[in-house]
């Protein structure tokens, strides 16, 4: 008996030994080629168009349980058109199935790499100076000589690095993080003369907890403002972004990307419905003429700061006294995706005078909503979003002011409105086409005169009369617009697609118009013509 018993040990002890041999040589091969098939690793001969390729033997030849076909599976995206042309990872992983392409397994944690190389080019009918993200609301008006002149530019900076962490801290609490960069960033030397220093920038970074089977969903860190359209649901990762080549979208499209904690509680078993509040950091943008410019009013505004310490010594920071509440309810019946919006926002200046000053707070917000439609499932679709009420300025894509100055210098929120309304599909497998059209406008005036003054916004005593006058002076519409729209037209092309990568060509045409209010002299506008290409590399997609 006892010699049967080593026998048989020593039979297990070289099969062990075989076993151990055998995954060494996989795991040889996969560090090699991690896209071989199953079939190559595993060295079964079958026939193919060139001859004998390898083929498996059995099921229990799949050592690693990954497939039939490859050892690594196809790698996947967020489930929306932008996360697809950015290669985000998904916002619904499964850290059970088999590993995918772009993904790295380190003890119980799953690192999945994302994000793209971009080589693209920018004509602008009016220089504004802008690289790849344009600024609206800084498109010259007549007066200035830039207004005469286009400009091109060549640039790389959007090209994005990204990584997601996951993994499970109990058997049903499941913990990620995601850090989001690209090179959109300035520092002191930066230029485009010469060594095109441009420096990396904090785009996304944050950490989320989730508990799927009670539907809790915990985020901290900067991420997507909760007031940013969702493709689906109402979790991280499956935002509603513009398909566009431009860094700064369409101007109608509601969003900041900012430090946040948001709570998000999903019902239903395919989570069908949810509910959020995000409290998120706050930043008022201040505009127009306050009482306390005219130094003959002996007082002092103080509504901003410059930046200190790690801060940007070139911006300010406003004094706002209490972070901006984003709150959400998102509904997927069947037929497409549903939701209504709401924003509180608080802002605050200080008069002073000599001895003494005076607080003004003041309360903001509004509501909106949106929807993603499936006109032809998989083929075209629908979206819109919009958002009214005051002092919104800052959650459109154009920056427009929050507020701007009352009587006795009081803080005073401008009514605004914002909307976006787009169409976009894949027409052929391998095309996406895409249209927007969105506007920002302020409502109404808020401005008032006081002796020979005139303050406030939109003010019908500014002078406009040199807006169409190159190197005229009196031309008030850079501080005083009161619309940016927008339509916009472009396509996605996937040129090739294989084991290691994508490469995505794009295109794109824009037609902006800026109008300011009117004043002394008529409503100056402006308009700016663009044209954008792009040549993407998704090595992990």
């Amino acid at each position: 008996m006892q010699a049967q018993l080593d026998v048989m040990k020593k039979k297990q002890a070289a099969e062990n030994r075989r076993v151990r041999a055998e995954l060494a040589r996989q795991r040889e091969l996969i560090e090699a080629d991690p896209y071989a098939s199953r079939a190559r690793l595993l060295g079964q001969p079958a026939t193919g168009p060139y001859g004998t390729v390898p083929q498996a033997r059995n099921s229990h030849d799949d050592v690693f349980g990954l497939g039939d076909n490859a050892i690594l599976s196809p790698s996947r995206t967020a489930s929306t058109p932008y996360g697809e042309l950015t290669a985000i990872p998904p916002a619904h992983p499964d850290l059970y199935s088999p590993m995918r392409r772009g993904q790295l397994q380190i003890g119980g944690v799953r690192l999945t790499l994302g994000g793209y190389l971009e080589a693209a080019g920018v004509w602008r009918s009016r220089n504004s100076a802008a690289d790849i993200a344009s600024a609206y609301n800084g498109i010259p008006w007549h007066n200035q000589p830039a207004s005469h002149m286009s400009e091109f530019h060549q640039t790389e900076r959007q090209s994005r690095l990204a990584l997601l962490a996951e993994g499970m801290l109990t058997r049903k609490l499941e913990a990620d993080a995601y850090v989001e960069t690209d090179f959109q960033g300035s520092g002191s030397s930066s230029n485009s003369r010469q060594s095109n220093s441009y420096v990396p920038r904090a785009r996304v970074v944050y950490g989320e907890l989730k508990d799927r089977d009670d539907g809790w969903y915990l985020l901290g860190g900067q991420s997507w403002s909760l007031i940013t359209l969702f493709n689906k649901g109402m979790l991280a990762r499956d935002e509603q972004t513009p398909m566009v080549i431009e860094a700064q979208y369409v101007p109608g499209f509601n969003w900041t990307r900012n430090a946040q904690f948001r709570a998000v509680k999903t019902f239903g078993r395919e989570e069908r419905y949810a509910t959020g509040l995000s409290i998120e950091n706050p930043s008022a943008v201040p505009a127009g003429v306050s009482p306390c410019s005219s130094t003959s009013n002996h007082c002092i505004t103080t509504d901003r700061l410059t930046g200190t310490n790690v801060n940007n010594p070139s911006t300010y920071y406003t004094t706002d006294p209490a972070p901006d509440l984003v709150a959400k309810i998102a509904a997927d019946p069947g037929w497409g995706h549903y939701e209504v919006t709401g924003v509180m926002r608080f802002f605050r200046d200080r008069t002073s005078t000599p001895g003494e000053g005076t607080n003004h707070t003041r309360i903001a917000g509004g509501g909106g909503g949106g929807m993603v439609l499936p006109l032809i499932d998989r083929k075209l679709y629908f979206q819109a979003s919009g958002l009214v009420g005051t002092g919104l300025g800052r959650y459109g894509t154009t920056n427009m002011p929050d507020y701007t100055y009352g009587r006795n210098n009081a803080v005073t929120p401008l009514p605004e409105a914002n909307l976006l309304i787009g169409l976009y599909g894949n027409p052929l497998k391998n095309l996406k086409l895409y249209s927007y059209a969105g506007a920002e406008t302020v409502l109404s005036r808020r401005a008032f005169d006081e002796g020979s003054g005139h303050y406030g916004y939109g003010n019908r005593n500014f002078d406009m009369r040199g807006c169409s006058t190159e190197l005229a002076t009196n031309c008030a519409a850079s501080g005083n617009i009161r619309t940016v729209a927008q339509a916009t037209g472009g396509f996605w092309y996937t040129a090739a697609k294989g084991d290691y990568g994508t490469l995505l060509v794009g295109g794109q045409y824009s037609h902006t118009h800026v109008q300011a209010f009117s004043g002394i002299g008529g409503k100056p506008k402006s308009d700016a013509d663009m044209v954008l290409m792009s040549f993407r590399y998704q090595p992990f997609n």
